[in-house]
């Protein structure tokens, strides 16, 4: 029996969601075939923009890689980077991402051994013309927006590290288990996501973590403003007890707190935690819990980020929104395009 769509997801949001597990083996194979340079690396500097840097971000708080991971998210590459010890992959879902086409063009200039990810577009095509080893990602369906493709970035990630010798021990088979680990996990994952959502519907989402899921905490963000089209926002402890409690004072509008708390945390951390959710209490900000599960590092990342998925995914739903388009991105893009010609 087909599973019947919502009348707001016009573009099977739930069945990209649905199917995401799937992407982390499937990232992996893609990259089985690449040709990359083994160091000696130092570093790896991975250039893209939006839902392009996800996976990279994600790989280095997962603890995949065994080299420190750099994200830049801006156009040329930025000053002082070794050319001896540093892999640069420029990574663009669409391959027509002008701020990562201006990093690839920078780290040829500069004689940067180099790696390309994209579904296609220039940065394939500059790839094949320059003989720069190049990933395609095997985006299912192609046209699915990149923030919901950051299985296949990760899987890729991890193989062309594993093929630099730059992986983590251990790195390819945790991913290859993510997989089957979320498709377990996933009708309890959009059931957690659901009970959020009577609270959310009427506020203003903040999500706070501790700084070890940094990412983790600011992609739940994204996903709520990209999917519920909803302002959102997100922070880290123990540096927002220094600061940003301090604005809730004087708040104006409503907001909900959603904290995403490791039981084996920081003991130190997790008594923040709890004596801010507390005291933001008696100054009634209203707030929610969401346990992080998992027996690894990686599973706990990925399994958190399953419920942040289906929150935006509800959210969207809730508002009456198409969970999908990104319409307002894609208007700057051609206003942008008009001042460019």
């Amino acid at each position: 029996m087909a599973r019947k769509r919502d009348k707001h997801d016009k573009h099977d949001m739930a069945g990209i969601i649905g199917r995401s597990p799937g992407q982390f083996e499937a990232g992996l194979t893609a990259a089985a075939g690449v040709a990359t340079a083994r160091g000696p690396f130092r570093n790896v500097l991975v250039a893209g923009m939006g839902g392009s840097w996800m996976a990279a971000a994600l790989v280095a708080e997962a603890g995949l890689a065994r080299v420190p991971i750099r994200i830049h998210r801006s156009y040329d590459l930025p000053e002082g980077l070794d050319r001896s010890n540093t892999l640069v992959i420029a990574s663009s879902f669409s391959g027509s991402t002008e701020e990562t086409l201006s990093a690839y063009d920078a780290a040829r200039k500069g004689r940067f051994r180099l790696v390309g990810i994209a579904s296609g577009g220039e940065l394939l095509a500059r790839c094949e013309h320059d003989g720069v080893p190049f990933v395609r990602i095997p985006a299912d369906p192609p046209d699915m927006q990149p923030r919901c493709a950051t299985g296949y970035g990760v899987g890729i990630l991890v193989g062309i590290l594993a093929r630099s010798g730059l992986a983590a021990k251990g790195a390819t088979k945790t991913v290859a288990g993510l997989g089957p680990l979320l498709a377990a996990s996933m009708q309890a994952a959009r059931r957690r996501a659901k009970r959020l959502i009577p609270a959310l519907r009427q506020a203003t989402p903040v999500v706070y973590a501790s700084q070890r899921y940094a990412t983790v905490a600011r992609i739940w963000k994204i996903k709520l403003n990209e999917n519920a089209k909803t302002p959102a926002f997100w922070n880290v402890f123990p540096e927002l007890n220094h600061n940003e409690m301090t604005g809730w004072i004087r708040r104006q509008g409503v907001f909900h707190l959603v904290f995403l708390t490791d039981p084996e945390e920081d003991p130190r951390v997790l008594a923040r935690q709890k004596i801010a959710r507390n005291l933001l209490g008696k100054h009634g900000l209203r707030s929610s819990q969401i346990t992080i599960e998992g027996s690894s590092l990686a599973e706990k990342v990925f399994s958190t980020l399953l419920v942040g998925d289906w929150t935006s995914y509800e959210q969207a739903l809730a508002l009456g929104v198409d969970p999908t388009p990104v319409e307002m991105v894609e208007q700057f893009k051609r206003l942008l395009k008009r001042i460019d010609d």
